[in-house]
């Protein structure tokens, strides 16, 4: 069957794939060259009387809380329904998330994650309420991780301001949490007039999902689409997952005008599903130029960058009898 299925998408490349896929602009100097971004002036930002978190009001009920400051620079967003509200991911556990959320409602709060990487999870233990995947990856994380992991992720010079008080760089970790309630592909998580549902998107990680808000016409991607460079290559990512889940995701194209991603940006245009799907189709067209860094294949496109294994985790040695 897989022997199949890459033999079609093969063939897809003949019509679809872009021949000058690769974008060969120089790289910035520094990660923080773009901070302030100047996307986010065209949002409310709002007052919740601390300076580690940036809160923006997105639309009447969705808002974002953005962490510019620190290499990251992870997004959180907060969706409002008349009944509950919903905090997708919940960012590094570097500052005291739940004080910014009480602020912006008073309604019951459900945590769902993106993904369980520490950058997306690391406030969860600060709510009462985690929804998740039954997933062995997503169950070892939700144990916590000690300081000797991220010990690299965590220094000064990630940092483009001090810090809150209640963060230490000798000390940090990202805290243990109980999942209370298991969701699968396809649920629907009713807010009261507001559904989202939950889509699986492998890749990134083996428990990526994207959550779609029909009615108020967005996507939050997590790390399955941001502009800039989009990890394929640790040890449980996978190409052959994301191409598909790329996929996937156009296939909400019509229902959608907005993705808001998990890093640096926020209320992209949909258009960048097709240019998602397009670069996951130029990965596979060999004569798709990249760069070499060691262990890995740099793939360069218009507002993003797509980093995968080499060789190509796609399965074509199967294909070619190898």
């Amino acid at each position: 069957m897989i022997n199949k299925f890459i033999i079609a998408v093969l063939s897809i490349l003949l019509i679809s794939a872009c021949d000058n896929g690769a974008d060969t602009s120089s790289e910035q100097a520094h990660w923080y060259d773009d901070i302030p971004r100047a996307s986010w002036q065209k949002f409310t930002m709002i007052d919740t009387g601390q300076d580690w978190f940036e809160v923006y009001k997105l639309t009447d009920n969705t808002y974002a809380i953005y962490e510019p400051n620190q290499w990251q620079e992870a997004i959180s967003y907060l969706l409002i329904g008349t009944e509950k509200a919903m905090l997708v991911d919940s960012l590094q556990g570097i500052g005291d998330l739940k004080t910014v959320i009480d602020q912006l409602t008073d309604l019951p709060i459900i945590v769902i994650n993106t993904h369980s990487h520490y950058d997306h999870v690391s406030g969860n233990y600060q709510f009462d309420t985690i929804y998740g995947l039954d997933e062995p990856y997503t169950a070892a994380n939700a144990l916590g991780h000690g300081h000797a992991d991220y010990i690299n992720n965590m220094t000064k010079d990630t940092f483009l301001k001090t810090p809150p008080d209640i963060f230490s760089f000798e000390f940090y970790q990202s805290k243990a949490y109980q999942i209370d309630k298991f969701v699968k592909d396809g649920d629907i998580i009713n807010l009261g007039e507001r559904e989202i549902k939950l889509v699986r998107t492998p890749g990134h990680s083996p428990d990526s999902l994207i959550l779609v808000d029909k009615a108020n016409r967005m996507m939050m991607t997590g790390d399955s689409f941001y502009p800039a460079p989009i990890y394929l290559y640790s040890e449980t990512s996978s190409f052959a997952d994301f191409f598909m889940s790329a996929q996937i995701m156009f296939s909400y194209r019509d229902d959608v005008d907005f993705l808001l991603p998990g890093h640096n940006e926020t209320m992209l245009p949909a258009a960048s599903l097709n240019k998602l799907r397009m670069a996951t189709l130029d990965i596979i067209n060999p004569i798709t130029p990249f760069e070499q860094d060691g262990m890995t294949r740099i793939y360069s496109f218009e507002n993003f960058k797509i980093i995968v294994k080499d060789p190509l985790d796609m399965g074509f040695d199967k294909v070619l009898g190898e």
